[in-house]
């Protein structure tokens, strides 16, 4: 089993790039299991992962680089035992540095079986400005951890605003190799950028070379919430009957637009990851906002569990918001909702 770790900050695409993985070496022949790290006590990711067909396990509640190192070690021998994939996509939460989790899944005993394969760090290229004003110094260590970088949302810039951003990775960490792309296009660039992946899980049992600079976590690891001053909250939902598509985009459209303008009367320019996942028969709908500049994406995903009812789950880990106030704005937002919707808490 080799091991690919994803890595990037809130919002910077990291599940699409999963998913697009995924299918691409399920499409190859590989067997493919994804296991997710969310930062709330409710996950969302891994539903959607699981809608575009693929086995996934989620460790939610805080982050894998050191206070969930014990649940890594578990949900990577659960996986191992009841999916035994070729390859295991992690993805950490969007503050995490990805060279500590590495540095932890090697200290596992796992065997000659298990191997590690590249660190990849995603970079939303459109908000590349406001990400090192916030948290330039962790967004720095988060692309020096990485054998592979990927700007993402190429489509979004200009070519002078690429230029100046692959010029700016390149010296955070000269050894990386360098991907410009946007992950929901289909174009030639994916498939150069899965070559290269690919290349190192082919070679089966070896550990692929470690370009980024090493940042031992031997000792106690800083708090990585504290290096980009982030809250986060999550709550789960039912809604007493199934919706129809047209009451279902209304619900999600009309909760992520409320809780976004909430979030955004106590920070004006928020960044992170604020989404939401509606499951109606057999049906799921994904919204997503990654920042305050962003109207609320939405995505629908055919379900592969079909059950009698519907249930959604609102995520929000945002900068320079208070968990307290996350969980009001979000529980506000729902029981203004409850009449008009029939949702139950």
């Amino acid at each position: 089993m080799k091991i690919i770790i994803v890595s990037g900050f809130l919002g910077s695409g990291k599940t699409t790039s999963i998913i697009r993985m995924g299918n691409h070496f399920k499409n190859k022949g590989y067997s493919v299991a994804v296991l997710v790290n969310d930062i709330g006590d409710v996950g969302v990711d891994g539903q959607v992962i699981s809608n575009n067909g693929l086995k996934s396990k989620e460790i939610p509640r805080g982050c894998i680089c050191c206070t969930l190192k014990y649940a890594l070690e578990a949900n990577i021998s659960l996986v191992q035992a009841q999916f035994d994939p070729d390859i295991l996509l992690i993805e950490p939460t969007g503050v995490a540095f990805p060279l500590r989790v590495k540095e932890q899944i090697e200290k596992m005993e796992f065997g000659p079986e298990v191997s590690m394969g590249p660190i990849i760090s995603l970079i939303d290229g459109s908000k590349f400005g406001e990400l090192m004003e916030h948290s330039g110094d962790a967004i720095i260590k988060q692309v020096q951890n990485a054998d592979i970088v990927v700007l993402n949302k190429q489509d979004l810039l200009e070519r002078d605003q690429l230029a100046e951003i692959k010029y700016a990775i390149k010296g955070f960490n000269p050894d990386s190799i360098l991907f410009t792309l946007s992950m929901e296009a289909d174009d030639g660039s994916f498939n150069s950028f899965m070559d290269e992946i690919e290349s190192s899980v082919v070679t089966k049992g070896e550990h692929a070379p470690m370009h980024g600079i090493s940042d031992s976590c031997n000792t106690v690891c800083d708090d990585e919430f504290d290096h980009f001053n982030v809250g986060s909250y999550a709550g789960s939902y039912e809604v007493n009957s199934l919706l129809d598509g047209e009451a279902a985009s209304k619900l999600v459209l009309d909760v992520m637009h409320s809780v976004r303008n909430g979030i955004i009367d106590i920070n004006p320019r928020f960044l992170g990851h604020l989404k939401m996942f509606l499951h109606t028969g057999s049906v799921g709908l994904r919204a997503s906002v990654t920042s305050y500049k962003d109207q609320p994406k939405l995505e629908f995903v055919v379900s592969q569990n079909e059950d009698h009812g519907s249930n959604f789950t609102v995520f929000a880990a945002v900068t320079d918001v208070a968990r307290d106030n996350l969980a009001d704005v979000i529980e506000n937002v729902v029981i203004s909702k409850y009449g008009q919707f029939s949702i139950s808490v």
